[in-house]
Parts: structure tokens; C-alpha cells; sequence
């Protein structure tokens, strides 16, 4: 298990290089030393042309893209991502990202804590009253939330907030309180909750019918207590990943909706950094290279989430 979890690790920094060493370059090839010049006189209306070349020089931009590329990688290496020269001229990504990063984990982690325990619950309900008005009820409202993306869901709740006595965009940081993250919280959940109700009715579906069950049933077991006890147990192999799974989708599903909701969060940011008038490379690769680690190391999770769930698997065995 320990030499399965380290290849994995391995596996993935090789991953997460591989993905940066693309975007940088496509970055590269999609701009130009005289437009990243032209942003950076944007950024200070006192510079003139003759400071921001010079510091575009100082900085390599007009260095061919091989040499640009290892001595980016260099700096890696060394914990040096560069520097904004548009949202914050001068400083490091990261720490620009730091302010932000809360505001994007507590909306995906808290979709998270909300989507699984409801996912479960309608999906015992439905398997419970399969094939009754109570299961097509909730498949009705499944099939809903499935189709119908996370943005239509945030536009309709944005429209509705003043009746819920809800902001209708997300306030500064200073001022925003826990209202602020309702709207984006629910439109992210819904995806999520119809898809774990979904699967979680469909294999509970098929262990309802399983011999074991019905001799727990003989035993003094209800229906609700057996299917919590055993057969939920027994359905979590392909329902954890799928969890965990669901973590990225919800993270991904939150570049729009922190743009649209207008949440403090990455999202913004990474999509203000590669923005075609005003460009911030440096920190759009930052905020790339975090969500690519986010999804990558939720990979890793899945995986060994297997070994946990049931004991029998192991990762990595040879037969």
C-alpha cells in the first residue's frame, strides 16, 4: 500500500509538470514582448515606454520561448512563480492567491458537507420506495438538476435573492457575512445531490434484493436498518470515489459561478489573469498550477479511498 501510494504521488507531480509545462507554453505562444509591454504600462499610467521595456527585458519576456521556459522552470524549482504585473504590480502570485483561496474553498468544501448527506438521503428514500410516487417524485427532480447547469441555477437564485432576503451579489470581503455564500452554495449542490441520489437509489436498488439482506431481515431488522447497516455499507465502494469525485466537479463548476456571483474567490482571478486586453501570465499560471494540484490530489484520494472503504482491495496488489 505505502509503495502503490508513493508511485501515485510520483505519478502525479509528473502530472501536474507535464499540464504546467503546456499552459505556460500555449501562454507563451499567444502573446507577444510588445503586448505583455503595452499591459504593463497599463498597470501605471506613470511608466513610460522606455521603464516597461526595460523591465520586460529585466524580466526575459522578449527571451525565446526554450530560454523563457527553463529559466520559468528554475524559478520553480526555487519557489519563485514570478510576478503579477496587473493585478498587484510586483508581487508574488501566491501571495495574491492566499486572500482568495478561502473564499473558494468555503464555497466548494461547505457544497460538499451539504451535497453528500442529501444525496444519501433521497437516494435511500427513493431505493426504499422504488417504483412509488415518493421515487418518481425525487427522479423528477434529479433528471432536473442533472440537465440544468450550476450558472442557470446561480442567474435564477440571483434573480430571487431580494424575496429571500438574500444579497444579490457577493459583497466585499469586509462586509460579507454567511449570507453572502447562500446562493453560490446552492447552486452548487444541486448537480451533486441529484447525481449521489442517483447513484446511491441505483446500487442500493440491486443489494436490496441480495440473499445476506433478506437474512438480516429474519434477524429482527427493519428495512430502514438494514439498508443503513448492511446494504449502504456494502454500495460505498463505487459511492466514495464518486464523493470524492464530485469535489472536482464542484470545484470546477466554481469558476463560473464566483464570476457570475461575483465571489472574491480564484475563479475570478484566473480568468481576470487570462483575460485577452489586460493578460497577468505569472499569475494565471499560479492559479492554474492550484487548481490542477486541487484535482490531482483528489485523484490520489479516490484511489486510495478503495482500500479504505472495503479492506479487501488492495491497491496495487500483484496477483
Amino acid at each position: 500500500m505505502i509503495r502503490y501510494t508513493l508511485k501515485r504521488i510520483v505519478l502525479m507531480f509528473v502530472t501536474l509538470f507535464i499540464i504546467l509545462t503546456l499552459c505556460y507554453i500555449l501562454i507563451q505562444l499567444t502573446t507577444s514582448f510588445e503586448k505583455r509591454v503595452t499591459v504593463y504600462r497599463m498597470s501605471d499610467p506613470k511608466l513610460t515606454q522606455e521603464d516597461a521595456e526595460a523591465y520586460g527585458r529585466a524580466h526575459g519576456w522578449d527571451d525565446p520561448i526554450p530560454v523563457k521556459y527553463f529559466n520559468w522552470l528554475k524559478g520553480i524549482i526555487k519557489g519563485d512563480w514570478g510576478v503579477s504585473v496587473v493585478k498587484e504590480v510586483g508581487q508574488n502570485p501566491w501571495v495574491i492567491l492566499t486572500r482568495f483561496i478561502p473564499f473558494t474553498m468555503s464555497i466548494n468544501i461547505w457544497s460538499l458537507i451539504i451535497s453528500v448527506p442529501l444525496g444519501f438521503l433521497f437516494g435511500i428514500i427513493a431505493a426504499l420506495r422504488k417504483n412509488k410516487p415518493l421515487d418518481y417524485l425525487i427522479s423528477f427532480f434529479v433528471i432536473i438538476f442533472i440537465s440544468v447547469p450550476s450558472f442557470v441555477f446561480v442567474t435564477f437564485l440571483m434573480i430571487n435573492a431580494t424575496s429571500m432576503g438574500l444579497p444579490i451579489q457577493f459583497r466585499a470581503a469586509d462586509q460579507a457575512n454567511w449570507k453572502d455564500y447562500v446562493i453560490p452554495i446552492m447552486a452548487l449542490s444541486f448537480g451533486p445531490i441529484a447525481t449521489l441520489t442517483r447513484y446511491t437509489r441505483a446500487e442500493l436498488t440491486e443489494v436490496l434484493t441480495s440473499e445476506y439482506l433478506l437474512l438480516a431481515r429474519t434477524k429482527g431488522l427493519n428495512k430502514f436498518q438494514a439498508t443503513v447497516r448492511h446494504a449502504l455499507r456494502n454500495s460505498m465502494v463505487p459511492l466514495v470515489p464518486l464523493i470524492i469525485g464530485n469535489f472536482i466537479s464542484i470545484m470546477f463548476g466554481s469558476l463560473v459561478i464566483e464570476r457570475i456571483y461575483g465571489v472574491k474567490g480564484v475563479g475570478g482571478i484566473l480568468l481576470e489573469a487570462i483575460s485577452e486586453t489586460n493578460p497577468d501570465h505569472d499569475l494565471a499560471m499560479a492559479a492554474l498550477a492550484f487548481y490542477t494540484i486541487i484535482g490531482l490530489a483528489t485523484t490520489l484520494v479516490v484511489d486510495l479511498s478503495y482500500g479504505i472503504v472495503d479492506p479487501r482491495i488492495r491497491m496495487g496488489a500483484r496477483k
